[in-house]
């Protein structure tokens, strides 16, 4: 597949030279029943540019076809505490900017409806959620949220809303400029309600070298100023821009802009090619830093979200023993690309690790407390 020419974003010219990381499984958040299935997912280069005009870091050689975000596509994260709290806080402001009673929510792939039906229960609201990898039943909340398992677009929404949420989807879209015009189009048709977009945020991968929260699902990479831009772009007005969960994602609340000015001149966002020549290195440094501390003797990984998943990919020469995850969904299943398989917090192996390194940071003092509790004493490690 040859790399594109433009950027997917503002249709700009002026890309960067590519980073190609060699063979990546396709997905990284899907459930895999047994070894064999899981180290026959398809594997692609990723090839990622940045865009010279509106900042866009994105994979030049992406192919959407080859990820099925069907039923077994799983990637909640709400069995940790600490991302429970990040939710509650997240309802807790939507909730501000709901009506007190009968407010209507229109979620955008809304994954297994699990923040969709938190903020309706909390706001006492009515809601819709789209997404082709939903499973459960079509009606929940004693019949207060709707669930739609396909893509929405502006000609289905013919009520209108009071807010429109697009959460950890963006960064999986392709065509993201087509896209952010066709949300704006929805907003539109739902009588302009305040439009949230939460998704990572480039400057904290950058600044924490994290290597392994890049990976083919997500083909696209915001620096904070280059996705304020292309909102605007799209005929959004940001109303708002913040860090939330520690900095590692942005949040955006949008309004349609309703007469058509101009963008403003792209800021100066945090570049690629330097952390590309540190992500190299870092590997290296990692694999170095495991040995160090005995992972020769057996080692795991605490999460198998897309960052564990990454790191098992990149960390070949020293595979894990076992990864592990709170999610029940996930359990005795395999990791994409690896036969390394999945286990519970209190699956008995665990005392037989001299090493546990901890994927994402955020969830280190929850899962410190929870092997101290069990017992277990591993050395602790964090990426």
């Amino acid at each position: 597949m040859k790399p594109r020419t433009t950027c997917p974003g503002c249709g700009g010219i002026q890309l960067s030279p590519t980073w190609r990381i060699p063979r990546q499984p396709v997905v990284l958040n899907y459930r895999f029943a047994t070894a064999a299935a899981a180290l026959r997912v398809p594997r692609r280069d990723l090839r990622l540019a940045q865009c010279g005009g509106c900042g866009l870091i994105f994979n030049a050689v992406f192919d959407s076809a080859v990820i099925p975000y069907d039923e077994c596509y799983e990637n909640r994260q709400g069995c940790s505490a600490a991302f429970q709290a990040h939710l509650q806080a997240q309802v807790r402001r939507l909730v501000r900017r709901l009506p007190a009673r009968d407010g209507r929510v229109l979620e955008v792939g809304c994954g297994k409806g699990d923040f969709l039906r938190l903020l309706c229960r909390e706001a006492g609201a009515r809601g819709v959620g789209y997404d082709t990898s939903y499973e459960g039943p079509p009606v929940a909340e004693d019949g207060r949220v709707r669930f739609e398992q396909h893509y929405v677009s502006a000609r289905e929404v013919e009520s209108p809303f009071d807010m429109v949420v697009c959460r950890h989807v963006v960064e999986h879209i392709g065509e993201i400029g087509s896209f952010l015009r066709e949300l704006r189009a929805i907003a539109a048709a739902a009588g302009d309600p305040v439009v949230v977009i939460e998704t990572p945020a480039f400057e904290w991968i950058a600044a924490h070298d994290c290597f392994w929260d890049v990976f083919y699902e997500h083909c696209n990479y915001f620096p904070r100023p280059s996705l304020a831009r292309l909102c605007r772009l799209a005929g959004f007005k940001v109303e708002r821009q913040t860090a939330v969960f520690g900095g590692q994602y942005q949040w955006l609340e949008l309004r349609v802009r309703q007469r058509c000015w101009p963008a403003c001149k792209a800021a100066t966002v945090v570049r690629l090619s330097p952390f590309a020549k540190r992500a190299e290195r870092m590997v290296q440094a990692l694999e170095k830093r495991l040995r160090q501390h005995g992972a020769a003797r057996g080692w795991a990984i605490w999460g198998a979200g897309a960052k564990g998943v990454a790191l098992v990919n990149r960390l070949h020469r020293l595979p894990p023993a076992l990864v592990v995850d709170s999610n029940a969904a996930k359990q005795g299943g395999f990791i994409p690309g690896s036969r390394v398989p999945i286990v519970a917090p209190d699956d008995p192996c665990l005392r037989d690790l001299s090493l546990v390194l901890i994927a994402n940071p955020r969830y280190a003092p929850e899962i410190t407390c929870a092997l101290r509790q069990a017992g277990i004493a591993p050395t602790i490690l964090t990426t």
